[in-house]
């Protein structure tokens, strides 16, 4: 079975996609092939893109890359949502399959009922399904999020989850499934609204808690030397200032305020007991809190990195991570703790 793709937004997820589907075309028992056209609103992304051969051809006009296509990898700022919406959706042939990967899908459904064909009685005539890649746990701790961060194996044997709408046919959900698959992912469903909430907490809060972050530090009267000293831990904090406009992070903000409020209150709470703690010089309770998230973060590093989130039982001393076995001061406080109490 031959597929025409057009993936409209050609950053590292969006040129990930295409580099995936050629390298399962490529395989000698490959029973489906592709034409791949890519799209974006600048020539460097799309030059490439088809260089690294993750697409056929491409062209900056958004209709002309997806004329005739089957499947749409759309891959654009959120800020710019409706508007790509507006354009594309008139133009979608029917029976065409839309893969938004935008954070929040509950908006995303209501663009589509709003915007794509539709049949006399309501019915669609092109399908959104919601796509969003958890990635490969070996680029997790990269910071290149551009077109040259692009790689084959962004999502395999990772999560893709998708999150269809009630109209959406079995036929159009197959096809999203079997994309996931032969990108080397694993398909899992989920409801729109529950997806937002969880994202609140895994995309939005730590964006906003950069341009907070960052904010602060301009404030402070030390920036003149400050910001002569960035260095991984600070550029990787805000390093969605890099990649994400005002206009985009501001309708995520917005239109996702309650879920977003309620980590943000938890967060504060947070902050404040540490401050608390640090002004009354408790080094007691600022170490046990230090404790408890490592070792709470190594057991979460380790399923990360490994994909089994069942629990065992049974935790190992020293945990291993991506990085190779987890040791030094905390894995001696764990033994001098179980001496102590021995005695």
């Amino acid at each position: 079975m031959h597929v025409t793709v057009a993936i409209i937004g050609l950053d590292r997820l969006g040129t990930s996609f295409g580099l995936a589907l050629k390298r399962y075309q490529s395989q000698p028992k490959a029973q489906h092939s592709f034409t791949i056209i890519g799209s974006d609103p600048t020539a460097f992304p799309m030059k490439t893109a088809q260089k690294m051969g993750a697409i056929d051809n491409f062209n900056r006009a958004v209709l002309k890359a997806m004329d005739g296509a089957d499947l749409i990898i759309l891959n654009v700022p959120y800020g710019s949502l409706e508007d790509t919406y507006a354009v594309i959706g008139p133009e979608l042939k029917s029976g065409a399959v839309v893969l938004d990967t935008s954070l929040l899908k509950q908006p995303a459904i209501d663009l589509a009922q709003r915007y794509f064909p539709a049949r006399a009685d309501g019915q669609p005539l092109a399908y959104l399904i919601g796509t969003t890649p958890i990635i490969n746990v070996q680029a997790l701790y990269g910071g290149d999020l551009s077109v040259e961060g692009a790689r084959a194996d962004l999502f395999d044997k990772s999560d893709v989850l998708l999150t269809p709408d009630m109209k959406t046919p079995s036929e159009a959900i197959q096809l999203a499934e079997d994309i996931v698959r032969l990108i080397g992912g694993q398909p899992r469903f989920m409801d729109p609204a529950e997806h937002d909430g969880l994202i609140a907490a895994t995309e939005e809060l730590p964006a906003l808690l950069g341009a907070t972050l960052f904010y602060t530090l301009l404030q402070s009267e030390g920036w003149q030397e400050l910001r002569r000293m960035v260095n991984p831990a600070l550029a990787l904090a805000t390093q969605n200032l890099r990649y994400q406009m005002p206009d985009d992070l501001l309708p995520l903000l917005v239109q996702n305020r309650e879920n977003l409020l309620r980590h943000l209150e938890a967060l504060i709470g947070a902050l404040d007991g540490v401050r608390d703690a640090l002004a009354e010089n408790d080094s007691d309770q600022i170490e046990a809190f230090l404790v408890l998230v490592r070792r709470t973060w190594e057991q979460w590093d380790v399923k990360r990195f490994s994909g089994k989130w069942e629990d065992s039982g049974q935790q190992p001393e020293v945990l291993p991570g991506p990085f190779g076995s987890v040791s030094g001061f905390l894995s001696m406080r764990r033994k001098k703790e179980d001496e102590d109490d021995e005695d």
